[in-house]
């Protein structure tokens, strides 16, 4: 009988390059189903699992002379460890793994024929699971690696010798200098740390007279915000605070000071360069680790623009932050990343740490923008309801107690002619 034209165009079957003959081959094909069904209703469901394994059934066979010999080759080659190339003459090469070669035929009917059933299956892929960390995880770990940095600093470059009695006072006047300005702030009252504040003040020279560990590691407890994590607040405020503090000519008036003086400058400049370093760096971490708070379940606006967490809910509501707020946020805190880089003062831990927080805290605030609404102003024709403006513009009613709060409306029946909306 003349092959026909489509049997001329199939392969030779083989398998990790080893040849046979086949006759037909199976493929099984499937999709992994799970069916639910619930007791004392008439309904069920039926869950999908994704794509099953492909399989393929076939009987090669080995005929000539030589087909023992063929066959124990054909052994070796499937018993081989690890997946291989299979030739399919219909479908080309697949990659599979023998899955059976149960058995191998020898008969007196047909000597120069042998033949061994195999079951092949897709290969597949060995995924382990991915080894990743967010950007939040990662600006907190950064937050924390530069407060240790910065403590160490502090204390590798603080000189406590003789003559410290002598420049005591200054220095000491420095640390008031510093801790008024943080006191000041509205997120000290926020968080309720203003004794603290006051305490460190007071103990300062002590603590500087035990060594710049103790006063270090006193600096890091006070203005360490970990602890407030779950203050109901508008956090992009606590980080915009802390940038304007970190700021602030007075934290970088010794630092300048003893970076346009010679080589050679006094313990005392030495010594107050060193404690504007250390809040420096201790505020910037923690400004870091605020703003992986924006965006979540605690970040609230109350009437003043912050809220404190004193266990009730009733003054204070989720409002979304629109974009342009959380870019500010995001330049203000690289800039105040990019002005601690350009300090020559710093040891190469503490610019790493800080290089890296600066890649992070774009990623992280970036990222939080994403799909945010804009800001945007529109003129009332009448001074109207809060109720009406949320149904006007935005056709959900719930929104009402955003705008008020947003725009610190007196009186929700009578929103000013000009109001501040989110795009959407």
């Amino acid at each position: 009988m003349t092959a026909s034209i489509f049997s001329l165009k199939l392969r030779d079957a083989s398998f990790k390059g080893d040849p046979f003959n086949v006759a037909s081959i199976s493929k099984s094909v499937l999709r992994r189903k799970v069916v639910h069904e619930y007791p004392q209703r008439d309904e069920h469901y039926v869950e999908d699992l994704g794509k099953g394994v492909t399989s393929y059934d076939l009987t090669a066979f080995l005929v000539g002379d030589n087909c023992i010999e063929k066959a124990k080759k054909l052994e070796e080659v499937l018993l081989s460890p690890g997946p291989g190339t299979f030739i399919n003459p219909w479908e080309g090469n697949i990659n599979v793994t023998v899955l059976d070669a149960s058995s191998i035929t020898y008969t007196n009917d047909a000597l120069r024929y042998c033949s061994v059933r195999i079951k092949f299956i897709d290969a597949g892929k060995l995924t382990n699971p991915a080894s990743s960390v967010n950007s939040v995880t990662l600006a907190r770990r950064i937050s924390d690696a530069i407060s240790l940095s910065a403590v160490k600093d502090f204390v590798d470059r603080f000189k406590n010798s003789e003559m410290f009695q002598l420049y005591q006072s200054a220095m000491t006047g420095t640390i008031l200098e510093k801790l008024g300005i943080i006191s000041n702030s509205e997120i000290v009252q926020l968080f309720g740390i203003a004794d603290e504040i006051i305490e460190l003040g007071a103990n300062a020279a002590y603590l500087l007279g035990a060594g710049p560990q103790s006063f270090a590691d006193r600096v890091y407890e006070t203005f360490g915000l970990a602890r407030f994590t779950t203050t109901k607040t508008r956090w992009n405020g606590v980080v915009d605070q802390i940038t304007n503090i970190v700021s602030h000519d007075s934290f970088r008036s010794a630092t300048n000071a003893k970076i346009n003086e010679p080589a050679v400058v006094s313990n005392l400049i030495t010594n107050q360069a060193a404690i504007e370093g250390l809040m420096r760096n201790t505020l910037l971490s923690q400004a870091i680790g605020a703003a992986t708070m924006i965006g979540t379940s605690v970040d609230v606006e109350s009437e003043d623009g912050y809220s404190e967490d004193n266990g009730q809910d009733s003054d204070s509501i989720s409002v979304q932050i629109p974009v342009e707020d959380i870019l500010a946020t995001r330049d203000g805190l690289l800039d105040a990343i990019d002005a601690e880089l350009k300090n020559p003062l710093i040891p190469d831990e503490l610019f790493l740490n800080l290089l890296n927080a600066r890649c992070t805290v774009f990623s992280l605030l970036t990222e939080k923008a994403e799909g945010l609404s804009r800001l945007i102003t529109i003129d009332l024709p009448v001074n109207a309801p809060s109720l009406v403006v949320a149904c006007d513009y935005y056709d959900d009613a719930t929104r009402e107690a955003e705008i008020v709060t947003r725009n610190k409306v007196m009186h929700a029946g009578f929103c000013p002619d000009e109001l501040k909306i989110l795009s959407k």
